[in-house]
């Protein structure tokens, strides 16, 4: 079976200290639960930009907008996404994953990927509890601030984060080096999911799916 690592071989980064954030969708439009402020919901597609209309071309049950396929955004051209906080909690129907950032919210490519996951870029396997790998990638995106004087930490929180979850296990900090960050939810099957973004301060809130596997 071939090896997943989480950046280009070409420019393997570092494992890091984990970055964490929280994911929040609210079906129909509205602000998530739990997560205050503007929201954009984004289609499931492994290339298409953000949307502001959710697309599943999967069966989601009672989830709206949610899939199995890679949901994608480039970056905006606004600066590296510092993060601050990362947060995994239970919601009816479904289990979220929110990163918090300041500055910009960063490029992300978040999919399904085959283990045993490897860590970036000493190519040491990780261990993530759960049975598949929703990978989390940001760009630019760090948890120091390499640019301010003595390149303080911003993210100081856990690199393994659990919670009163229903099929997200863990979420594991995976990569922090050259503004790639990556993070990776073990989850209880291939469950459909959907990705938000939210302002006031710049989140990214991905919601797992606790009502069907597929």
């Amino acid at each position: 079976m071939a090896f997943v690592t989480l950046r280009d071989r070409a420019s393997l980064p570092v494992v890091a200290l984990a970055l964490s954030a929280v994911a929040a969708v609210a079906a129909c439009g509205q602000s998530p639960e739990g997560e205050s402020g503007s929201s954009s919901s984004v289609s499931s597609s492994a290339s298409a930009p953000a949307s502001s209309t959710p697309t599943a071309s999967t069966p989601s049950a009672s989830l709206s907008g949610a899939a199995l396929s890679a949901i994608s955004r480039p970056p905006s051209g606004g600066g590296i996404g510092l993060l601050r906080a990362a947060r995994l909690a239970s919601q009816s129907g479904y289990d979220r994953f929110v990163l918090e950032f300041s500055g910009a919210l960063p490029g992300y490519d978040v999919r399904y990927v085959d283990g045993p996951i490897r860590a970036d870029p000493s190519d040491q396997v990780l261990a993530v509890d759960g049975s598949a790998y929703l990978l989390i990638r940001l760009e630019p995106a760090s948890g120091v601030d390499l640019m301010a004087d003595g390149a303080p930490t911003t993210y100081t929180g856990p690199g393994v984060i659990r919670g009163d979850t229903v099929v997200v296990r863990e979420a594991v900090a995976a990569g922090d080096f050259e503004a790639v960050m990556s993070w990776v939810l073990g989850v209880d099957g291939r469950q459909a999911f959907r990705v938000t973004e939210l302002t006031g301060p710049p989140r990214l809130v991905i919601d797992v799916s606790t009502n069907a596997s597929f």
